[in-house]
């Protein structure tokens, strides 16, 4: 019942023009921006606990995993270093006097030194690292160097260099990829196609890979394009930390012109004012915060917010925008208010979430 009434009170909400809508947006400001990054800093060159990500391929691999991946072996796993350090340069960008600044400049000055991410590269030459991180520990890799690209900081274009022929690798390595891959993936996890893609091509049009960017559009359009009456009454999966249906959307809506959009739109959730989108409007019940799995619900939270203001920002429809920034703002608070609560299985990675999602 409780869903209901908060549905038929958002649908009401949307009857009315955009102007007469009054609702305070989630905003984030330099103390929030401290407290959040602290967990990167906490993270980023912590050595255990810590998931192997990759296949031992003989004893001399058994080694420290902070020997073979020197830039990116803390929070908990490869990726999570990768967007740990894309969070410490964006809350840099966002406040540059905050706090934290100097403990963040001292760690990417060693961890993305030349040295260091020569033996990132060295790495991923190996057989068995051909796949290692694919796509989702690449595209925040490629986020992160894009982010590195448009900063006028004295050192960021150095470190950009040293980042350089990684990111140049997996780039290569995607379209090679995308050549082989019959059908995108669409789990609400890491392997999610549709999520990476649109990181990558955030990082596309910084970097100018116009290559990349390309063969992303063209595999989306053919592999996209056709999806209809997307299952939001399916989601979310009791681990998932992306919406599949959102992500969807969210990168079909960076593609298409604003016309074919919302033609596109229509079709793939035309049960937007309809219950089953229930399951989108209410954020989901984390019942165990500090289970790593179950609180991935928690970057969902965000995860939705993010998505619900791509969309919403490319839709005709005022009404519809402000039912979706609504939506939003909802789970961009829940978010924030739980993940504190999640311990480092939680910690380790959703700043990253919570500051993705805010600095939109």
């Amino acid at each position: 019942m409780k869903k209901l009434i908060l549905l038929f009170s958002l649908l009401i909400s949307c009857s009315t023009s955009e102007s007469e809508i009054n609702y305070e947006t989630f905003k984030i400001d330099e103390s929030k921006a401290s407290k959040l990054i602290d967990l990167s800093i906490d993270c980023v060159d912590k050595e255990f606990p810590y998931k192997i990500g990759f296949r031992f391929d003989g004893e001399d691999w058994v080694k420290p995993h902070y020997e073979l991946t020197p830039s990116f072996y803390g929070c908990w796993d490869w990726h999570s270093a990768v967007h740990g350090h894309w969070a410490m340069v964006k809350v840099i960008k966002e406040f540059p006097n905050i706090p934290e600044k100097e403990i963040i400049l001292k760690k990417l000055k060693l961890n993305l030194s030349k040295n260091n991410l020569d033996k990132e590269y060295e790495f991923f030459q190996n057989d068995f690292a051909k796949s290692f991180e694919r796509t989702y520990g690449w595209a925040w890799l490629m986020k992160l160097y894009s982010e590195l690209l448009s900063w006028d900081n004295e050192n960021a274009q150095e470190w950009a260099s040293n980042l350089k022929p990684l990111v140049d690798l997996l780039s290569e390595r995607t379209i090679t990829f995308l050549d082989k891959l019959s059908t995108p993936l669409r789990p609400g996890t890491h392997a999610n196609t549709a999520f990476s893609f649109s990181l990558m091509i955030e990082y596309a049009l910084i970097a100018n890979d116009t290559k990349l960017y390309n063969k992303i559009k063209d595999y989306s359009i053919i592999n996209f394009s056709p999806d209809i009456n997307c299952p939001v009454n399916y989601e979310p999966s009791g681990t998932d930390f992306l919406s599949p249906c959102l992500a969807e959307a969210a990168l079909m809506s960076s593609i298409l012109e604003k016309k074919e959009f919302n033609e596109w739109f229509e079709n793939f959730i035309p049960s937007l004012k309809e219950p089953e989108f229930n399951n989108i409007i209410n954020p989901p019940t984390v019942l165990d915060p500090k289970d790593p799995g179950i609180g991935h619900l928690i970057g969902l939270m965000f995860h939705r917010a993010w998505t619900l203001k791509d969309i919403a920002n490319k839709l005709n429809k005022s009404s519809e925008k402000t039912f979706l920034l609504q939506i939003s703002d909802l789970h961009s608070k829940k978010g924030y208010d739980v993940m504190f609560e999640s311990g480092y299985g939680g910690e380790h990675w959703l700043a990253t979430f919570a500051l993705y999602n805010f600095f939109r």
